[in-house]
């Protein structure tokens, strides 16, 4: 047996996100658990949580091989379920019934718990409704162009895109406009210096194919 029934979020009341860290890594008996009863006791939080977890890795300064293709995938898996408006995120059954080990989800769930519980000070429930309903689609949305951005061999171009999924997904999981707002912001700074990036690799291409040919 690897699955034990984990407490969905449920609103109005919902724990915070660190209580709920806590209760499933606390509660966990067995010694396995499957991807599908984690995801299902995230509940309404899973999407902002995979974002967060897919896209942190893009900030770091050290480029790691295939991260792009690893991440990015994924991520226009998901950043398309929540523009449709999917509330849970669903995931294909061969993924759902991978287990991973339940001591080392354990303590993975209350260290993170713990860290979460003092940003959780800073970072709360602000304008909540601009994180559901349309709104929460149109950041689906945002956050699937800069899924796409990822692939783009750019050095150093992943980290905005990167940061700004994950402060969305962060938004997401609270229901903090201002975060989004962030994260809106950063990710348009992103956008615009990828953007002019490609241009001047375009451009250099064209004049240095013109100058092979003249």
């Amino acid at each position: 047996m690897t699955d034990m029934p984990y407490p969905v979020s449920a609103e109005p009341g919902e724990p915070r996100f660190s209580d709920l860290l806590r209760s499933l890594g606390e509660g966990t008996t067995t010694e396995r658990m499957s991807v599908g009863a984690l995801i299902a006791g995230l509940g309404r939080r899973g999407h902002g949580a995979l974002l967060i977890v897919l896209g942190a890795p893009n900030v770091l300064p050290l480029p790691v091989p295939g991260l792009s293709l690893l991440a990015g995938l994924p991520l226009l898996f998901l950043t398309l379920q929540i523009a449709a408006g999917r509330p849970t995120p669903w995931v294909p059954d061969w993924l759902a019934r991978r287990t991973i080990g339940a001591a080392e989800f354990r303590r993975a769930a209350l260290a993170i718990a713990t860290r979460l519980a003092r940003l959780e000070r800073i970072v709360r429930p602000r304008w909540p409704a601009l994180t559901t309903g349309w709104p929460r689609r149109a950041l689906g949305l945002f956050s699937l162009l800069l899924a796409v951005t990822l692939f783009l061999p750019l050095p150093l171009g992943n980290a905005l895109p990167g940061l700004s999924l994950a402060l969305i997904g962060l938004a997401l999981i609270e229901r903090d406009a201002v975060v989004a707002a962030c994260g809106i912001a950063i990710g348009l700074v992103g956008l615009a210096v990828m953007s002019a990036a490609s241009a001047a690799i375009v451009s250099a291409t064209v004049l240095l194919v013109a100058e092979l040919l003249s």
